[in-house]
């Protein structure tokens, strides 16, 4: 192709047809010129398609992501649903105790377990790594920016409460409500376990306690959010989705 035009220019300068030669020379510029602007199109619809096809895998992987998530915090809702029910039990029973022993009987119905939060991070975590989170629309990036911040600051908090009441109950147990529970010669136990410990105890336990409800409080409230935060997300994604 490129010896054909070149024999055209060739003949029209040997015969001596400057203002033909002018002419096919502008023609061939503009032929050139847009040629390479279909290339530049199709190169840049090309992008466009290779953008689109890593965009909705993120999508795609955020959506599993979201839903893993909704499930795991539901189940997170029910215990937390659970232990703040006993503690309103013991709260209500606790008016009845009269001695120590009431006490100890109490503290066995609440719930000592604690929620250590594990939120599926990885798909947002590498969108904001590899800087592909500038793939997303605003509404969506700043979404997940969002969710992002409040999983940190739910982890943050439980972790940190969580490793309190951990510490404190542990000292109070130790302080010797644990050989109420054990299988102890009675007159070893009167021997193992002083009232005034026991007391300090109760009142260690009533204080940790307060802090778990507190946290349990809080971590039920930031779930409800979470979840409202990820259904929202869904829905935007899916939007985009479907264009």
């Amino acid at each position: 192709m490129i010896k054909f035009f070149r024999k055209i220019r060739y003949d029209l300068m040997e015969k001596n047809k400057t203002g033909k030669y002018l002419k096919y020379a502008i023609g061939e510029i503009i032929l050139v010129v847009i040629g390479i602007l279909i290339a530049l199109q199709i190169n840049n619809w090309n992008e466009k398609r290779k953008t689109t096809e890593i965009r909705n895998n993120y999508y795609q992987q955020v959506l599993k992501d979201l839903k893993k998530d909704s499930i795991y915090i539901n189940r997170i809702i029910i215990n937390l649903d659970s232990s703040l029910s006993k503690y309103q039990s013991y709260l209500e029973k606790l008016p009845k105790a009269e001695d120590i022993n009431d006490f100890v009987l109490l503290f066995g119905s609440l719930d000592w377990t604690f929620e250590y939060i594990t939120f599926n991070t990885n798909t947002l975590e590498s969108l904001i790594s590899t800087g592909d989170i500038k793939l997303m629309p605003d509404n969506i990036r700043n979404g997940l920016l969002d969710l992002r911040t409040t999983q940190n600051e739910i982890n943050k908090v439980a972790i940190g409460n969580n490793e309190v009441f951990l510490r404190e109950s542990q000292k109070a147990i130790g302080l010797g409500p644990i050989n109420f529970a054990l299988n102890i010669n009675s007159k070893l136990s009167n021997q193992l376990i002083r009232k005034e410990d026991i007391v300090s105890a109760i009142n260690m336990i009533n204080g940790t306690f307060q802090l778990k409800v507190f946290t349990e409080k809080y971590l039920l409230a930031e779930m409800d959010k979470l979840l409202d935060s990820s259904k929202d997300l869904s829905e935007l994604i899916n939007e985009e989705l479907n264009k």
